[in-house]
């Protein structure tokens, strides 16, 4: 009777192959409902959650016979399978989902980290390489009948010639420093759903450039804004004021202010993001264009401003539409309901 059977090596192919389609999976999810909870904090693993799997049981010899009738079926019994994502792999995916493009570090912010590495050895140096020194002096042992194991003799003699040592070679590694502007409008008409969303879209644009620049070369920096603008602590940022009157124009300007400031701009990437609901009056809109086109654009790799939850009275997007249209650098999107988040990630890191 010829039995069915499955090797180790194709069953780990299975699983694998299950937690992949479990993967796509979230992030089908996250793309269909715009829901990007599921990144944690700053460049850490994504926890990934299924049903459970219960192996199967095995009855032996004939049909009927043996201790048992076959497997349980997942789901029945115990809770949920949960595995740890890592954080690379995860945004990798999520990103080939999306067609993001890796974003560009050559040129500005491109800085030199030197290290040394032991990549060469010889026959002077200051460290000794023991396993290169011992091979090398098995071998001249070997060769003048010293250590012949079948004769008994098991002396390895270690001659000066026979010495490695490693020798530290000077590697220049690109580094990249990248700094993140996020403002704000914490003005009365900015509140609960709405401040959910933002910071939905904060958590990914953080997870995003920390995957692209690596999470210790990002400094991410928050800025408020109501008739005034200033710096804030990030849990700071979604608190909501209640003066009721903004003025848009002060966060850009600041936020250039500190730019130009703090930073070497010829070594610097930045990058900035301006929340809020879009109500701007008086020639607020006509100031941030001109602040965008004159000072910022020039020194800035993306700049991305979103309305969040606008309402009819909302018209910053739609006054800067008319300078920025289809711009590589300023880039504008509104976001009505959770299922738009997708698209704003879209519009702010696709390529035009």
């Amino acid at each position: 009777m010829q039995e069915d059977r499955i090797s180790s090596n194709e069953s780990e192919g299975a699983f694998n192959d299950f937690i992949e389609d479990t993967v796509e999976d979230a992030i089908e999810e996250i793309i269909n409902e715009g829901d990007l909870d599921t990144l944690g904090d700053r460049g850490s693993e994504i926890i990934i959650e299924m049903d459970d799997i219960v192996p199967p049981t095995f009855s032996y010899g004939d049909e009927g016979e043996g201790g048992g009738k076959g497997g349980r079926k997942p789901g029945t019994e115990g809770g949920k399978l949960v595995f740890n994502l890592p954080f690379n792999r995860f945004m990798e995916l999520l990103a080939e989902k999306l067609r993001l493009p890796n974003l560009k570090k050559e040129g500005k912010g491109k800085i030199k980290e030197v290290s040394y590495e032991f990549k060469t050895f010889g026959p002077t140096g200051v460290i000794l390489d023991k396993k290169r020194t011992f091979k090398r002096a098995l071998r001249s042992s070997i060769g003048m009948g010293k250590y012949d194991p079948a004769r008994g003799k098991y002396t390895v003699d270690f001659m000066r010639r026979d010495r490695r040592y490693k020798i530290p070679v000077r590697v220049e590694n690109p580094k990249y420093k990248a700094v993140v502007f996020y403002m704000g409008d914490i003005s009365y008409s900015t509140h609960g759903q709405r401040l959910e969303m933002e910071k939905r879209l904060v958590n990914f644009i953080k997870n995003w450039l920390d995957y692209n620049y690596g999470v210790r070369n990002v400094e991410h920096r928050f800025f408020v804004h109501d008739v005034k603008a200033y710096e804030v602590q990030e849990q700071e940022f979604y608190r909501v004021g209640n003066i009721g009157g903004t003025r848009a124009f002060i966060a850009f300007d600041l936020i250039y202010q500190v730019a130009f400031n703090e930073y070497d701009i010829n070594s610097t990437n930045f990058y900035a993001f301006y929340f809020g609901d879009g109500e701007v009056f008086g020639n607020d809109s006509k100031e941030i264009a001109g602040i965008l086109r004159e000072s910022i654009m020039p020194v800035f790799n993306r700049v991305g401003i979103l309305e969040v939850l606008p309402s009819q009275w909302s018209k910053l997007v739609l006054d800067l539409s008319k300078d920025f249209v289809k711009n590589k650098i300023i880039r504008l999107s509104k976001i009505h309901r959770k299922s738009d988040t997708i698209n704003a990630i879209k519009t702010l890191f696709q390529e035009v």
